[in-house]
């Protein structure tokens, strides 16, 4: 019997063992994809025989900064699902998790100033993936009681993903616990899968709605290896080290699926990662960061609101230009979407962008007014009570853009503790105004 044959048997009895609903965690990526297939397969053996008597939840997380190739091959896929199951009648359905608008990536960096996420500050994770899974997965706890996750997880991956297969604590029936979901178990029926029979099965399986050659071709612009006719021979070298991520991530010192990306037939990208190097140097720039942390210690706290406005400005521009990429270079080619948009960031953000601006201190409402740059937020009043009384003043040689350099330092020092060296950032503050003023004059 075939590897694919046994393992879905063996997903037969864990399916009859209980009535726990499933949870199929599903990122677009070879491995979920393969759990997904078989138990999909699984479903439709048992639903022609009248057995299939749970329901399936298909989840899968958006970080909301996934590169736009990748978003647009998940959002494809599990709405093939979605019709496929209602068409089939399969008790299927597809759920995609976001973080909170709140605790987006562009909220918090471009909002509160966070800068770009480091392997020791990775405040990013958490938030954006972490924390909406877990609230969606306790949700369907507290309705099931319990539930039981599959995983396309595989020892064959690494060493360390190996050594952390085997360290968890299997029960009798070969299931975990959870690390944090209380009565959430966790299978994952392909962990002794090699590279080879994974690719081998994608490649001779289709799903019943179409082949996996695309998934397969984004692995192989990815690595730029073309390493991906593992399918045909298992031979040959595996791609299973390329990597999917958002397209923002600065953890890794560099991107090498983008620059794949880029070097094979998705070169309209080519703003995304220009922003990505951008965001990159500018963390590990002292001159775009605060002096101070919010907490008050002295450090390099978050970004200045004048690199927040740049940087705002720049993410605008950039989803201008890869829009116009797309357009212009992917015409004609055999995925392109004339009614296609690439969307970097939500109206919502940048509502709670300024709304946050405003908090440190901009009294100009200045998001607003660069989104209506490029036609977004074009109902928004840009104009503040305070703005406006200030320019009806007569003073002579009052400045309203220094004053509110200024007074954006002390809206973001209005703690005791945060105040601290803080005439000589106004002081500097001013000398840059006034050098600024000088550059454009000269």
């Amino acid at each position: 019997m075939k590897i694919a044959e046994i393992t879905i048997e063996k997903l037969k009895e864990q399916y009859f063992a209980d009535n726990r609903p499933w949870v199929v965690t599903y990122s677009g990526g070879k491995d979920s994809t393969t759990v997904l297939h078989l138990v999909i397969t699984m479903l439709l053996q048992l639903n022609k025989e009248g057995k299939d008597h749970k329901h399936v939840y298909v989840v899968s997380s958006d970080t909301t900064v996934e590169m736009p190739v990748i978003e647009n091959y998940t959002n494809t896929r599990l709405n093939q699902i979605t019709k496929y199951a209602n068409e089939s009648d399969l008790k299927i359905s597809c759920h995609k998790l976001e973080p909170k608008v709140e605790e987006s990536f562009w909220t918090l960096m471009l909002g509160k100033g966070y800068p770009a996420p480091t392997s020791s500050f990775r405040w990013c994770t958490e938030r954006m993936k972490i924390d909406p899974a877990t609230e969606f997965l306790k949700g369907l706890v507290t309705k099931h009681q319990s539930i039981l996750m599959l995983l396309g997880v595989r020892s064959d991956e690494s060493q360390a993903r190996a050594n952390s297969i085997e360290s968890r604590v299997l029960n009798h029936r070969g299931l975990s616990v959870h690390d944090s979901i209380p009565n959430a178990y966790v299978l994952s029926p392909i962990k002794y899968w090699t590279n080879a029979e994974v690719w081998t099965y994608l490649g001779k399986n289709p799903f019943p709605w179409g082949d996996h050659t695309y998934m397969m071709s984004l692995y192989d612009k990815g690595s730029g290896e073309g390493d991906c006719n593992i399918a045909l021979n298992p031979e040959s070298p595996s791609c299973g080290k390329t990597r999917f991520g958002c397209w923002v991530c600065t953890v890794v010192e560099t991107d090498r699926s983008m620059e794949g990306m880029l070097r094979n037939g998705e070169e309209w990208m080519t703003p995304l990662w220009e922003y990505r190097e951008k965001i990159y140097a500018y963390r590990n720039d002292h001159e775009k960061r605060d002096t101070r942390r919010r907490n008050g210690q002295k450090g390099a706290g978050p970004f200045l609101m004048d690199t927040r406005k740049e940087l705002v400005k720049l993410l605008l521009e950039t989803e201008k230009k890869v829009n116009e990429n797309y357009h212009t270079m992917k015409k004609g080619a055999p995925d392109y979407n004339p009614h296609e948009k690439v969307g970097l960031i939500k109206d919502e953000e940048l509502e709670l962008i300024q709304e946050n601006w405003s908090k440190d201190g901009d009294i100009s409402n200045t998001a607003y007014r660069i989104a209506q740059e490029y036609n977004r937020l074009v109902n928004k009043t840009v104009e503040t009570e305070l703005r406006s009384e200030l320019e009806e003043m007569d003073e002579e040689n009052f400045n309203i853009d220094l004053f509110e350099r200024i007074y954006e330092i002390q809206s973001y020092r209005k703690n005791i503790s945060n105040r601290y060296g803080i005439l000589n950032d106004i002081e500097k503050r001013v000398v840059d105004f006034y050098k600024g003023e000088f550059r454009e004059t000269n």
